[in-house]
């Protein structure tokens, strides 16, 4: 299948600087994600004796909720390429009491070092929307590869509707011409990603995050 989305210009390096450089006033420029954010970690369920990993958890506010439905025995794994988020969310998680329940990692997600089928979730949000199509499918494989055979998977990003007011084509007007701009993220439709790679169970939740924003939830079971 042929993915229409429109190519990332950024690269690696430059999407890193890029969220470094906006890591004191993140929080302030994606206020509208806190509902979609909720509903994705709903459709979650993480308990008790997970083992879970949050791939992009940028300033940590996902990853608090998550650590504290772990409790003390669960395990909280979180990977992140921006040192300055990672140091954000360290201190994040001091004042809520939380740093001993989850291990910061700095590092790329489309190669981790990770042993195979550890983990009973994966979730990750607003992070595929920033890489290239030729990356999506690495990553997902990756996320794959980690889950334990009955896992899920649940991600949110950026995305599109079909009607004028939510298709998108101005942000993706305004993308092609100052990437960084719009803080290098895209719309990307999941669905076909997982369906291609195996994955069983897909869902998708569409909304409009702060009744803006055209958002997906999208979660599947890896399903072996």
């Amino acid at each position: 299948m042929t993915h229409e989305d429109v190519r990332v210009s950024l690269s690696g390096k430059r999407i890193r600087t890029l969220y470094d450089s906006l890591s004191s006033i993140y929080d302030l420029l994606t206020r509208y994600e806190k509902g979609s954010l909720k509903k994705a970690l709903d459709n979650a369920h993480p308990r008790e004796n997970f083992v879970v990993l949050e791939a992009g958890f940028g300033t940590g506010r996902t990853l608090v909720e998550l650590a504290k439905k772990m409790g003390n025995t669960g395990e909280v794994y979180a990977l992140d390429i921006s040192q300055k988020m990672t140091n954000r969310t360290h201190r994040r998680l001091h004042r809520c009491n939380l740093s001993d329940r989850v291990d910061l990692i700095v590092g790329d997600a489309v190669n981790t070092s990770f042993r195979d089928a550890i983990f009973d979730l994966v979730f990750s949000s607003y992070m595929l929307d920033l890489m290239d199509t030729a990356a999506i499918p690495r990553v997902l494989l990756e996320f794959k590869r980690l889950l334990k055979p009955a896992g899920w998977l649940v991600l949110v990003g950026l995305s599109k509707g079909s009607r004028w007011y939510d298709n998108m084509k101005p942000y993706e007007w305004v993308y092609k011409r100052s990437p960084s701009l719009l803080g290098g993220c895209r719309p990307v439709l999941l669905v076909p990603y997982l369906q291609e790679l195996g994955f069983k169970d897909v869902n998708r939740q569409y909304m409009l995050a702060g009744h803006l924003m055209p958002t997906e939830i999208v979660w599947a079971n890896k399903g072996e």
